[in-house]
């Protein structure tokens, strides 16, 4: 007989998420939702075969560490080493299936853009990211994202779980996910253009059936701004009066600006502080270089365009 007596430790299966309860050598009772179960595990580092008991009756063919209890009743445990030795019956725990028993599931959601300055009809993307922080799994999510009326969807990517689809009458991209277990998490990427200029505030919000604990990080806002400048990737100064300069249309609106152009080494070619649509390539051969535009808005931020523009003579 082994000279240490076996406990057991358990965790509750939330159809795949684990609730860890403390080790204790007093006989305990779990009471268990309906429709989950319970695993029990037994404590001990040399035993070799296990023997489960409920309600002092041997269990057939339960025999290993671990075992899941789907019924109620009284379970403990023996524990035997490679001699065949038997340890002393564990505590038992009561299992009790109890109705009034809820898991909560607590869904998250995130919404971020792409981290860019965005034009008029440029077009970048919005990321949503939903997580399970509960204990219990998350059944019949849904993400609802109505887009602005200034914002127009190119492509609704196929997210990492569930659905997607996109109303155009009310304009509602609908993400519905059948479950998310305890920790799990999906993403939805979702393309679209601004049509006017300003700021872009857009919301997404995120439901399931279970009972949701913090409804603050159930509704995710991002807020992006759209300036009116058109940068073109192409000029040609040949001298005949028609598009001979880079011109930005409506850079005049920002004062504080700077351009800086660079060759296809990476070597600067042009450094303008503030530039005024009146640079014209002098001196530079044919080709596409690469500009690199900072503009100081109203709110006295900075916002910064990347892009390629090329000279043709």
């Amino acid at each position: 007989m082994f000279n240490r007596k076996t406990s057991l430790t358990f965790s509750m299966l939330l159809l795949g998420a684990a609730t860890c309860f403390a080790q204790s050598d007093t006989p305990q009772e779990v009471k268990v939702p309906v429709g989950y179960s319970l695993i029990l595990k037994a404590n001990t580092n040399d035993a070799t075969s296990y023997q489960w008991i409920k309600n002092g009756t041997e269990i057939n063919n339960a025999n290993q560490s671990e075992f899941k209890v789907t019924e109620e009743g009284r379970y403990s445990v023996i524990a035997f080493n490679s001699l065949g030795c038997a340890s002393s019956i564990s505590t038992p725990v009561k299992v009790t299936i109890d109705p009034g028993v809820t898991i909560s599931a607590d869904v998250m959601i995130t919404k971020s853009s792409e981290k860019k300055s965005i034009t008029v009809n440029d077009v970048f993307e919005y990321q949503l990211q939903v997580k399970n922080n509960g204990a219990g799994v998350a059944n019949q999510v849904r993400v609802q994202d109505i887009l602005p009326e200034n914002m127009v969807l190119e492509q609704l990517l196929n997210p990492t779980l569930g659905l997607a689809d996109y109303t155009p009458g009310s304009r509602t991209v609908l993400w519905e996910i059948k479950k998310l277990e305890n920790g799990e998490s999906a993403s939805l990427r979702i393309k679209v253009k601004p049509s006017q200029p300003g700021i872009l505030e857009n919301t997404a919000t995120v439901t399931a059936t279970e009972n949701d604990p913090n409804l603050a990080n159930n509704t995710s806002t991002d807020r992006k701004s759209v300036s009116d400048l058109f940068i073109p990737n192409v000029f040609t100064p040949n001298g005949d009066g028609k598009n001979d300069a880079l011109t930005i249309t409506g850079l005049e609106r920002y004062p504080e600006n700077e351009l800086s152009i660079f060759n296809r080494w990476g070597s600067s070619v042009l450094e303008k502080k503030p530039y005024k649509n009146d640079w014209d390539g002098s001196q530079l051969t044919e080709g596409t270089y690469f500009y690199l535009l900072k503009v100081k808005m109203a709110n006295n931020t900075w916002e910064v365009y990347k892009g390629f523009v090329t000279i043709i003579r």
